[in-house]
């Protein structure tokens, strides 16, 4: 039975319908839209409002405004008013493209999806016309009513937005989210456009209060595109700053770079022909030039120049700062593609290359002249990696092994052989330290105490195995002394500054060296390829253990540990007052393979790790800190309580740019700050709009917040210098970039189930501000287990136990691991049996 499609094409209202929601997604795009037909118009006044509440928005400008033709073309419905512009270019002038709009669809997008009214005036018009329409359909066209110009420009409303997408309206952006969002859309023209000035305000404040109460941002005409950024930011940002003005062939850049860094990127604007572009290659690119200088580390502060060539150590907690730019790429349209999605902010460039090459190098000459990075590293950035430094293997001392090493041959790489590892069990003060370099096959001896390296004649034999502790220390001098050396003789050590070397007690050992577990590659295998420990080595185990077997193959390296591991394991001791020596037994079901455990992991047996005794504690510690305010946060999400929190009194001041505190002013953003317990006074007054302009030319672009409260956990650390200053402005940083929104939490809980609290504090830490997690992990690593501090054995079994509590056993609060294995230990080998290890010996 055969069945036939046949094609049909679609209605003209449903092509007008997919063509319009794919076109507007969202508020902030309605407005962007209509924000730039009023630049197309050439209006020097542009005045925003907006009512999230009510889905509704109405932009208004002094342009050129649109006849009453015009108005009646756009208001003939869904498919004759569609594709109607005032900038209208044939096939052949769309490569030179000079303005925002060309396609003429956004008016009749607006009337598919909202209810539209525009009123315009032009000025050979003497009455101002409008037209009104909804859901594609026209319901009034003539003299205007509720929007009459008295002068020439247009006023376009959009009220009942989205009304027939009700699903739209369920996942837009909160209230606050889209104020936010409208306000950086209209600064990044304002910045493009300082000929040009722009107010918005917020009609849902204004229709409850006074009207200056609903001003969300007033920008005037200013002179430069450096004036405008001032005006908005401050001039705290901007205090050291190059304007830009370069060209190359048909490529022009404008703009600025500021040599003072910023917490984070959100004042990194890019633009092609004026017009703002999302994330691309080209924002990377400045990025990594940014990021291969010194600039991160030693921009200015606020206040000018801090470190630029400081000898202070930095400390490695201190973000990275940013770069501030506003740059304008100049590009021919034909050249460039920016029609691939709706917004028009995606671009695609024909000769990349060549704008990469020219930007990159407008970056590079500003860095170069600011003295963050060098001609001559510039010019070696991407020619290849670096030299390698020389190979030195260490030799160890043993008659058999004092040739000088070849460079290996080439040739492919084999499989090798288990290899079997040696404790040291006797005297270890006798081995002199001798390196080889395998380059030149010249070979060194070391000064243990002074930590000199003399060249020695590979010919020199030295037999230190059999000698006493007490000889050695005076031998070593004069073999170095009568020991042939190439080189010039004036290049020799005197006698008595060697003499000097020895005598002086600061390079006296200040305690016993502690058993080791070097490799050989030379031992023979078994038949079941475990390699066989021979007991006629000077440094084998039988004359510590008798004839026991170390495994020393790489499956140990590959097995993954699991927390359950820890809590089995077998604590031997503390060595050298740094590790906890344990013995674990891994269980083959938990450590398979692709469904089979490790090949060559025997039976019976146990892995010898070590536990970094610092990074063991620290990270009990922190945990224990992390665990404590996020269970806090959860609280305040949750209406049930808070983080612990220290009150301060009197309150502490702290200097934020005027942007910032106009940031911190706001609902959302207090809210945010105080779901990790720092908490304001005295913000009433930094709402007030009439005396913005008034504080930014008085203060200098700053502004004076005081701080009532503070988490306790990291008080003592938050009023040491300028952390709190610094935590603040950096979680502002975060939150202009990511949004302050409440955190959608869960609010179902097991109370019974432990694994559900670990992953409840785990899910909240995403939301823990940078800055505080850097102070609560420098809190955990300042009041752990240091190094050289001694450990009972009751008192090494409990950190182990607390570290495999732990969410994160295998890693410190920085990052780096807190145990290693060393080697898996049996002892049954091909058959044969060994008597147990006594690991009280290493104690």
């Amino acid at each position: 039975m055969s069945c036939e499609t046949s094609l049909k094409q679609l209605s003209v209202e449903t092509r007008a319908k997919l063509r319009s929601a794919q076109l507007l997604t969202s508020l902030p795009q309605v407005i962007s839209e209509l924000l730039q037909n009023s630049l197309d118009a050439g209006a020097s006044q542009v005045d925003i409002g907006v009512d999230c509440e009510d889905w509704s928005c109405w932009v208004r400008d002094n342009g050129a405004g649109i006849s009453k033709a015009g108005l009646t073309m756009i208001g003939k419905g869904s498919e004759e008013g569609r594709y109607n512009t005032s900038k209208a270019y044939t096939p052949a002038s769309l490569d030179f493209v000079s303005t925002f709009g060309f396609r003429g669809e956004a008016l009749s997008s607006m009337a598919e999806l909202c209810c539209l009214e525009i009123s315009s005036r032009t000025s050979q018009s003497r009455e101002s016309w409008s037209v009104i329409l909804k859901g594609g359909k026209s319901l009034y066209s003539g003299p205007s009513i509720r929007w009459r110009r008295e002068n020439p420009g247009s006023v376009v409303c959009v009220r009942d937005a989205f009304f027939s997408l009700p699903i739209r309206r369920q996942s837009h952006p909160s209230t606050a989210k889209t104020i936010d969002g409208i306000k950086q859309e209209v600064e990044a023209y304002a910045l493009m456009f300082p000929d040009v000035a722009f107010t918005l305000q917020d009609d849902s404040k204004s229709r409850d209060n006074a009207s200056s109460k609903g001003h969300v941002l007033r920008v005037p005409k200013t002179r430069s595109i450096l004036a405008a950024f001032r005006h908005m930011y401050g001039r705290a940002l901007t205090a050291h700053v190059e304007e830009i003005d370069a060209t190359s062939g048909d490529l022009k850049v404008e703009g600025f770079m500021s040599l003072v860094g910023a917490r984070s990127k959100v004042h990194q604007y890019l633009y092609i022909n004026k017009h703002p572009i999302s994330f691309c290659d080209l924002h990377r690119l400045i990025d990594n030039k940014f990021s291969n200088s010194t600039f991160m580390k030693h921009a200015y502060d606020e206040g000018g120049e801090t470190s630029l060539r400081s000898s202070v150590r930095r400390s490695p907690r201190k973000g990275e700062k940013r770069a501030i730019y506003v740059l304008n790429l100049g590009i021919p349209t034909r050249l460039i593609d920016n029609c691939l999605e709706p917004a028009k902010s995606a671009v695609q460039i024909e000769h990349k290359n060549v704008v990469t090459t020219f930007l990159s190098s407008v970056i590079d000459s500003f860095l170069i002249r600011h003295g963050f990075t060098s001609d001559k590293r510039g010019a070696e950035e991407g020619c290849g990696s670096p030299p390698k430094k020389r190979k030195v293997s260490m030799v160890p001392n043993s008659a058999d092994q004092n040739k000088v090493l070849q460079p290996p041959a080439n040739r492919k790489t084999e499989p090798k052989e288990a290899r079997a590892v040696f404790i040291h069990p006797g005297n270890m003060s006798e081995e002199i330290p001798r390196t080889t370099v395998r380059e030149t096959g010249e070979m060194f001896i070391v000064n243990p105490r002074t930590g000199n390296s003399y060249l020695q004649s590979s010919r020199h034999k030295i037999d230190g195995t059999n000698s006493a502790s007490a000889n050695r220390v005076s031998r070593i001098p004069r073999l170095l002394r009568e020991g042939p050396c190439s080189g010039p003789a004036q290049h020799k050590m005197p006698d008595w500054l060697q003499e000097a070397l020895i005598a002086n007690n600061a390079y006296a050992t200040t305690e016993p060296r502690i058993p080791s577990l070097p490799l050989f590659a030379n031992q023979a295998s078994d038949d079941q390829g475990c390699p066989i420990v021979h007991s006629n080595h000077p440094w084998s185990c039988a004359s510590a253990f008798g004839t026991s077997y170390l495994q020393s193959g790489s499956e140990h390296a590959r097995t993954r540990f699991h927390k359950g591991d820890l809590l089995k394991a077998r604590v031997i001791n503390q060595v050298d007052r740094k590790f906890i020596a344990c013995l674990v037994d891994l269980d083959h079901s938990t450590h398979q393979e692709h469904g089979k455990p490790p090949k060559n992991l025997a039976a019976g047996g146990s892995t010898l790790i070590l536990i970094d005794q610092h990074a063991a504690d620290e990270r009990v510690r922190v945990e224990r800190f992390l665990t404590e305010i996020c269970f806090g946060f959860l609280r305040h999400c949750e209406g049930t309580g808070g983080v612990e929190v220290s009150e301060l009194s009197p309150a502490v001041p702290i200097l934020l740019t005027h942007h910032e505190a106009s940031r911190l002013a706001t609902i959302e953003v207090q809210s945010a700050f105080d779901r990790w317990g720092i908490r304001f006074e005295g913000l009433a007054k930094l709402t007030s709009f009439e005396s913005e302009c008034v504080r930014d030319e008085a203060s200098g672009g700053y502004s004076q917040v005081f701080i009532r409260a503070i988490p306790a956990i990291v008080s003592d650390k938050l009023l040491v210098n300028d952390e709190l200053r610094d935590l603040v402005k950096g979680y502002l940083g975060t939150l202009e970039s990511e949004g302050a929104s409440p955190p959608n939490l869960s609010q179902q809980k097991d109370v019974d189930n432990i694994k559900d609290d670990e992953s409840r504090w785990l899910k909240a830490l995403r939301w823990c501000p940078q800055e505080l997690l850097d102070l609560i992990n420098s809190k955990a690593c300042r009041g752990a287990v240091m190094f050289n501090d001694p450990l009972s054995l009751e008192q090494c079994e409990r950190l182990v136990r607390n570290l495999a509590a732990t969410a994160f056993p295998f890693q410190c609060a920085h990052g780096r691991p807190s145990l290693v294995p060393l080697t898996h230990v049996s002892i049954k080998s091909g058959g044969r049996s060994a008597p147990a290890l006594d690991w009280t010996r290493l104690s």
